[in-house]
């Protein structure tokens, strides 16, 4: 075995063992297999070649048959590991076509929409197929994240320290938290699934592409984040489902909404895309974008929903080309 063969075959192993850690929710894997356990696979993929890419998906897949002897959750580490960075791998083709030049924010912006449009696929498939009950698809999730939710015992202190299940305000508290949460979640759940399927593969990339560069491994310059754009046809695809998903009712509504939930991914990307084109401009960037990140998380439903209008206005308007522009003598 070649010494690249190696390297692959134990990247595999340790991306496996990342996301059992997170599936057995130990402290390595909440803090880092949960969203980055396919970044050793993005690593043999960016700093060895695509060619290498099969090796380390067997090595990891037999790791998690031989670790946790199960052969499902095998095919969980490829379908939520393996199949993305397969997906995301079509950039080592487009960087060999770029001849040593940093790839274009378009060619990111259709590899990240097809990644989007395989899982929205995926999810839409799934909830096609899903056996509902009579009030539909929503409420039968509904259901299901209740009886999980339930089966969590609810405690509340007593006197001298001791613990009861017994009802109190605190529990009965508790449990109408929980009917809120379960409501709110269930809406868009499959989307936010699809979401965390498309963002592990994309945080991973990212940061496997500035660790290899870091090293002088990577097999092709850093492309250029700030260009990030989704082809014009995309836009036409994600109007004429968002204007389904506010059209349709019941369960095709549901669906609708879902799949618009995730086909917003690549306009809220373009949308930080001008966020980090104008950050350029001022003084103490990090400052501001620190600032705005830390913001945008604690008000994620609203930012995301900013800045998938901030790409849109991009795409018509060209807001980084007509104002964004680089100084002269910039960066």
């Amino acid at each position: 075995m070649t010494r690249n063969s190696t390297i692959a075959v134990v990247a595999g192993a340790l991306g496996a063992l990342l996301l059992v850690a997170a599936l057995r929710q130990s402290m390595l894997g909440v803090m880092v297999g949960a969203m980055l356990s396919p970044l050793p696979l993005v690593m043999v993929t960016f700093g060895l070649g695509s060619a290498f890419l099969p090796l380390a998906v067997v090595a990891g897949a037999v790791t998690v048959t031989v670790v946790t002897g199960s052969i499902p959750l095998a095919t969980v580490f490829l379908a939520v590991d393996a199949a993305p960075v397969a997906l995301l791998s079509r950039l080592n083709l487009a960087a060999m076509a770029a001849a040593g030049r940093p790839l274009a924010g378009l060619v990111l912006g259709r590899t990240v929409c097809w990644l989007v449009l395989v899982a929205g696929a995926a999810m839409v498939a799934g909830l096609a197929m899903m056996a509902a009950g009579p009030d539909g698809i929503e409420a039968t999730l509904r259901q299901q994240i209740d009886k999980v939710l339930a089966a969590v015992p609810v405690t509340a202190p007593a006197t001298g320290g001791e613990t009861t299940t017994a009802a109190t305000p605190r529990s009965i508290d508790l449990a109408a938290a929980r009917t809120e949460m379960v409501k709110a979640v269930a809406g868009l759940l499959p989307g936010l699934a699809a979401w965390d399927w498309c963002l592990r593969a994309i945080l991973s990339a990212g940061l496997a592409q500035l660790m290899l560069t870091r090293m002088n491994l990577a097999l092709w310059p850093t492309p250029a984040y700030r260009g990030f754009e989704a082809p014009q046809w995309y836009f036409a695809l994600f109007g004429v489902t968002a204007m389904a998903a506010a059209v349709l009712k019941d369960d095709a509504g549901f669906i609708a909404g879902n799949a618009a939930a995730i086909l917003s991914l690549p306009l809220v990307l373009q949308g930080l895309a001008v966020v980090h084109s104008a950050a350029r401009l001022v003084k103490y960037r990090l400052v501001w974008l620190a600032t705005f990140y830390v913001l945008a998380l604690a008000t994620a439903d609203l930012s995301a929903v900013l800045l998938v209008g901030l790409g849109v206005m991009d795409q018509f308007l060209q807001i980084r080309g007509r104002y964004l522009a680089p100084r002269t003598g910039g960066e």
